[in-house]
């Protein structure tokens, strides 16, 4: 079986995150989480080097932050760590928050972010697996990386 490249790989995910059109909804924060959304876990052998994935997100907002719409956005990325996802969206800044209901650090270093899950995730098979059942770690926030567009 021929696993993608990791270009081939990072290259049709900015597509598909990029296709959609953007969503504004200064009255609804999780409309325009929902609406702008886009997950992304890596195929079969071809987990992305942590580098060229925080290169992708910068890229990813770039494009977005191209025609926002007069409208200044907030770009974030993070881990659905149960779906194993990257997971990048944009809210307006509006709103003065990110749509998170759980507790969350905010930081602007993509890498930091990215290299937690694959270096957590991607590249461990056992993830998510516990030791003692029913026996779960203290849950830590959520890391997000928040890249401002104007």
């Amino acid at each position: 079986m021929t696993h993608p490249t990791q270009d081939v790989l990072l290259e049709d995910w900015f597509q598909f995150a990029v296709e959609d059109a953007l969503v504004i909804d200064v009255d609804c924060i999780n409309e325009e989480a929902r609406g702008n959304l886009c997950s992304f876990s890596p195929a079969e052998g071809c987990e992305p080097d942590p580098a060229a994935l925080a290169a992708f997100v910068r890229r990813v907002a770039a494009y977005r932050g191209l025609d926002p719409h007069g409208h200044p956005m907030s770009f974030y990325c993070g881990h659905d760590a149960p779906a194993r996802q990257l997971r990048l969206s944009l809210v307006s800044m509006a709103h003065g928050r990110l749509p998170f209901g759980c507790v969350h650090e905010s930081t602007p270093d993509v890498e930091r972010v990215v290299r937690a899950i694959v270096e957590q995730d991607w590249l461990i098979p056992a993830y998510g697996a516990y030791t003692d059942a029913g026996e779960e770690a203290d849950p830590q926030p959520l890391q997000v990386a928040v890249i401002a567009l104007p």
